[in-house]
């Protein structure tokens, strides 16, 4: 792969996908037998019943943030290879709950290109919307590009 070369102002797409039962499924029984090494039996929680999500406040289950942030570091990837894997940060905030069946997607835009000794260094804000371009999560990432 060549060296990733962007300017200020430069936007980045990333993948547009819907927010389905599966998805949320396969990430909470991940995230959750990672921690304990077990499958997660069904339980309360606000990602996958509905009944415990509404007693939070929510009208619905939402999707896990890390479903999200995922998605943010694969348009990363995809922008800025090995770079970002190995020279990379990124930092989501989850500002308004994303619901099943909610189309995302995910950009980013270039907020400063710096020179450094060993590359250069990207800014950038990342974010995923919905189709009326409302903003669901809201993020910052860093990737050195090295020499």
């Amino acid at each position: 792969m060549s060296k990733p070369v962007y300017k200020v102002g430069d936007e980045i797409a990333g993948p547009i996908r819907t927010i389905s039962p599966q998805r949320i499924e396969w990430y909470d029984s991940a995230m959750l037998s990672a921690a304990t090494n077990e499958l997660r039996q069904v339980g309360s929680n606000i990602h996958t019943d509905p009944a415990f999500a509404k007693s939070e406040g929510f009208d619905q289950v939402n999707a896990d943030g890390m479903i999200m942030t995922n998605w943010c570091s694969e348009m990363l990837v995809k922008a800025f290879g090995i770079h970002y894997l190995e020279r990379g940060e990124l930092m989501n905030k989850y500002i308004k709950p994303v619901h099943l069946g909610t189309n995302l997607h995910v950009k980013g835009k270039v907020l400063s290109v710096t020179p450094q000794p060993d590359g250069v260094a990207y800014a950038l804000d990342v974010w995923c919307e919905d189709k009326a371009g409302t903003k669901l999560v809201a993020g910052e990432a860093r990737v050195v590009v090295a020499k």
